[in-house]
């Protein structure tokens, strides 16, 4: 202790050590109300984490064995199985550069500890997985349609080598689509604490824009072709039923069987690429809001 302070009266000392007190309280009780919590009760944050580890886990050694068995057997090497490729590798790009943050945020929501060049290229990451795994989807139903509606052109369309230049094409587009979004974001410091949050307008209405061409768009193509195929379906076994009333016949078990599982196995498309569609856009969407709304 220096010589002024042991000089000085005890009485001040304490008054001086209350006011400091008083002052850091005061700060922690802003920082709190203009940003809430540092972080949340831990019967909260705990289960959290837990169930962001088993995601990350998961679908790091989900699609990585896809990647390795996709890649490792020639048998597999069909254009069906590369958008599955493209699917799983875009997947795992979007795991690797969210889910650690993520799971650190839960435990400490601010400051932004990461600096300005990670929080840009992991807004490309973010934004260029996102958009090639629904361009991804979209081509692979495209593909589907043509193979049960049009099978004649699915021989031209369905060759791997078009396969392969429409995944390059498609993470082309990821690319180009995802730089102006991400270098919009930025850290900035507001109230003293550092945030990554858009810093720049470089696109006006860009995230409105990102929205419809990739969610609502796609969404309604890809409705659309799994109800053209549904019908197709549909016609096809009613034809099938016809003919064999006709022929005053019993189809067999083995068709009948057929064409039940080609249409549940089409409904099952249907209903995972509507839930895999809601789930991964409403996560990108909440984080585009919750980037928005700390800009503005």
């Amino acid at each position: 202790m220096s010589t002024s302070l042991k000089n000085m009266p005890y009485e001040l000392l304490e008054i001086l050590t209350t006011d400091n007190e008083s002052i850091l309280s005061d700060g922690v009780e802003s920082l709190t109300e203009m940003y809430g919590p540092k972080r949340d009760p831990l019967y909260v944050v705990i289960p959290i984490t837990i169930i962001y580890l088993l995601i990350f886990i998961t679908g790091v050694v989900g699609n990585i064995s896809t990647c390795i068995v996709i890649a490792r057997n020639r048998s597999m090497h069909t254009a069906t199985n590369y958008y599955l490729f493209s699917l799983a590798v875009s997947d795992f790009l979007l795991l690797v550069s969210g889910v650690p943050q993520e799971i650190y945020f839960i435990w400490s929501k601010y400051p932004y500890v990461f600096g300005e060049t990670f929080c840009v290229l992991r807004g490309i990451a973010a934004e260029m997985s996102a958009n090639a795994t629904v361009l991804t989807i979209t081509a692979f139903t495209i593909e589907r349609y043509f193979a049960i509606c049009h099978p004649f052109l699915s021989h031209t369309m369905s060759k791997l080598s078009r396969a392969v230049r429409f995944i390059c094409v498609i993470w082309l587009i990821a690319i180009v689509s995802a730089i102006p979004q991400a270098l919009q974001f930025g850290v900035t410091n507001q109230g003293g604490i550092d945030q990554c949050v858009v810093k720049r307008i470089i696109i006006q209405h860009s995230f409105e824009l990102s929205t419809f061409l990739f969610f609502f768009a796609p969404m309604t193509m890809i409705t659309i072709l799994y109800a053209l195929i549904g019908l197709k379906l549909r016609t096809s076994t009613l034809m099938q039923r016809d003919g064999t009333l006709q022929r005053r016949t019993q189809p067999s078990p083995r068709q009948s069987f057929a064409n039940s599982q080609g249409s549940r196995r089409v409904l099952k498309m249907l209903a995972e690429t509507i839930k895999d569609y809601i789930c991964y856009r409403w996560y990108k969407q909440q984080s585009d809001i919750s980037s928005m709304d700390a800009h503005d």
